[in-house]
Formats: C-alpha cells, structure tokens, sequence
C-alpha cells in the first residue's frame, strides 16, 4: 500500500501516542495528520495544581505544535462532521479525505446538563475553571464546601476525590479547618467503582480519616444557586457555601451526527483493537480514549456490567495499538499487540504524597488493582510522569 493518507482527530494522550507511533512504524511517503481545535495540550492531572496556585497555566500546558512528532502535520482546526460513507472529515479549515481514520476527540462537559448546576458551581475540569476556583479559594476564610459527583461517566476517576484531599490539606495548611468543612457527595455507590470494594472502601477511608464526609448514591435533580441548595432524588438536599461539581460529561456532538455512538452515548469499539463497531464505513475507522466504550469482560456484580474508565494512560496505550493495527495494514505485517486494559492512576493525599493504583481491568472474574500506602516517591513518580507528558518524552511515556 503506497502514499496513504491517516487522520488523527484529536491531538490529546490519544492522539500523540498514535501520531508518535504510527511515524515510526510506517514509511515517509504515508501521511499523517493530526487535528486539533486547541493550539495548547495540558495534563489533566495538572489542573488541581492550577486550582490550587501551585502551578500556573504556563507551567501546565504546552503547544501542541512543539508536542507534534517530526513528519507528523499538525492542523488546528475544528472537525465540524465526519462522513463514514465516503472517509472524508469537514473541518473549519477545510476538507480532509484519509485511507485510515482515528477518533480521539475526548468529551465534552456541559454543566447545563443538571438543571442549576452551571449558575451554582464551580468545577476544575477545566483550566479556565481550575484558575476562577483558584481566585475564590483564595478568599474563602470557612463554611461548608460540597464536592459533587451529579452524573457518570467522567473522565479521571480518581480525580475529585483527590482534589477534596487537597483542599482539606490546604484548609489544615492555612489555620482554617475548623471553620472550613468539606463534605462529598456523588452519585456512585463508592469511590472509583470500577476499581472493585477494596479500592473504593480505602479510597472512602482517606476522606473520612481526613475529616471529609462521604455520602453516596445521592443523584442530583437540581441546585437552587440563590439558596445555595443541592436537591436530590431521595428527598434529601443539602447546602452549601462553596459548590465544586465535576461538570456532566457526553460525547462530542459531531460524533454523534455521524452515528457513531450506541445507546450509552459514547463510541463502542472492539475491546483488543479500538475498531469503530458502529455505524459503516468505506476505511478502517478506529478510537481511542474518553470518546470510547470499551467493555469489561469480568464483574463485581452479575447484574452490573463494567466499561473501562476514562483516563489519559488508556488513551495513549490505545493509540499505540491502533498505530500499530494500521501500520501492519500499511506494510503488510501483522500487528504487533494488542489493548490489555492496563493502566494507573494518581491520588494525592496531601504533604507531598500520593498513591498510585497500578489496575488490570481485563482480568477475570473482575478488574483487580494494586496499590500501597501514600508516600513521596508515589508523589515525585505523578510530578515526574506529568512533566515528561508536557516536554513530549514519548520514547520514555509509551516503551514497553
């Protein structure tokens, strides 16, 4: 197969893996392509560094043209549809047409999704957020701050109750945490269930021994921003002083216009390759990351089914693999490897430790994840993992 053309759409953990790997796999006569509507690439794990004035946004991000693999064309752009039929993708800079397309444009966040929610709540999900909560913790002298958890999927599990643990570490920090109370409310039964009980039962024990209570299985309806209310389906409300909420998450609408999601709303792919199983195309469509429904074969539950968590590390392991599944189309080789759904996470405690959950979601009968107590090199290892994501350290990043 010669002078082949891959559009990479979306230039997130994802898409650089891809991009990086696919270069080095194919020859220079085969075009790459990677599209993205942001100039900037940060870390997600970075934003509650933002949120709290440790780091500045400068520090966090990155040009995403400076990250882009030599011999990889970056375009920023807009994707406005995508045309299965005929392999072709629209964006605000034009028409691209490709012999192989990879779908990596992540999820959207839409606070509007829960009647209220947008007027009353801050969020750190996003930078712009982090940098106007980091302002409103820096005059906030005490009351009660709720953490809210309003719906499911959404992407970094471990994140919100990593940046509760560090803002009680802060309130402890500043004199303030009798004044100060920090209370978690969410709609899943545990924390990170995926990760299994044993997960979520120490996850729920570094909240509580941190004077943080926990209250689950609360679904919002509404939240009342003039009385400053939460309401919730069992009757229940609470109130609040300070209101930080992971916004809702959903698929990016272009994704949907092109039929490409199921009835969950998200991309179902083919667990071991990242093929696209939905909707019929004239090439070989593949996604990777948050936009993706990858289903677990193994359960906590028998009458509860698992799909992957939404996490950078498994978009980049996935775009090593659909790499490499194209680049065994192009050569004519078979592909090497296959998605193991392995991965880690962070979650920092505060006083400069973290723990790191090392997680093999494949495994039968249930995902099993291993861990150790909270310390500085768990830490030193998040700070060190994060900063060779922004210097573009992929040979380090995505070996074996």
């Amino acid at each position: 197969m010669k002078g082949t053309t891959t559009l990479i759409l979306g230039g997130g953990f994802g898409g650089l893996a891809a991009a990086y790997t696919l270069r080095s796999l194919i020859p220079s006569d085969h075009r790459i392509t990677m599209i993205d509507k942001s100039y900037s690439f940060h870390v997600g794990a970075a934003k509650t560094w933002v949120m709290l004035g440790d780091k500045t946004l400068e520090e966090v991000t990155r040009k995403r043209r400076q990250l882009t693999p030599q011999g990889v064309e970056f375009v920023e752009a807009k994707v406005e549809a995508i045309n299965l039929a005929l392999g072709e993708v629209q964006t605000t800079k034009g028409m691209l047409k490709g012999d192989f397309i990879i779908i990596g444009l992540g999820a959207d966040v839409n606070m509007s999704a829960v009647p209220g929610l947008q007027e009353a709540a801050h969020t750190f999900y996003t930078l712009d957020g982090a940098v106007r909560l980091r302002q409103t913790l820096k005059d906030f002298s005490g009351g009660d701050v709720v953490f809210l958890i309003p719906r499911t999927p959404f992407k970094c599990p471990p994140a919100p109750y990593e940046a509760a643990l560090l803002l009680q570490d802060l309130f402890n920090k500043r004199g303030i945490q009798g004044k100060a109370q920090i209370h978690f409310y969410t709609i899943e039964p545990l924390p990170m269930p995926t990760a299994g009980p044993e997960t979520g039962a120490f996850v729920r024990g570094l909240l509580e021994d941190a004077g943080i209570s926990y209250r689950p299985l609360h679904k919002v309806v509404r939240v009342d921003a003039s009385e400053k209310r939460i309401h919730f389906e069992n009757g229940n409300s609470t109130g609040y002083d300070l209101l930080i909420a992971v916004p809702p998450h959903e698929s990016p609408r272009v994704v949907r216009e092109a039929g490409l999601t199921n009835e969950s709303g998200w991309v179902p792919v083919n667990p071991k390759t990242m093929a696209v199983s939905q909707g019929q195309a004239s090439i070989p469509v593949y996604a990777v990351g948050d936009v993706t429904s990858v289903s677990l074969p193994g359960r906590f539950k028998p009458d509860v089914p698992l799909v992957l968590p939404k996490a950078g590390v498994f978009a980049a392991s996935q775009g090593v693999v659909v790499a490499r599944q194209i680049a065994g189309r192009i050569t004519g080789e078979a592909a090497s490897g296959e998605f193991e759904g392995k991965g880690f996470c962070y979650i920092e405690t505060g006083g400069g430790k973290a723990v790191k959950g090392e997680g093999s979601f494949f495994d039968l009968p249930h995902p099993h994840m291993n861990r150790r107590d909270p310390d500085g090199v768990q830490y030193n290892d998040k700070v060190r993992w994060v900063h060779q994501w922004l210097e573009g350290s992929f040979s380090e990043l995505l070996k074996e």
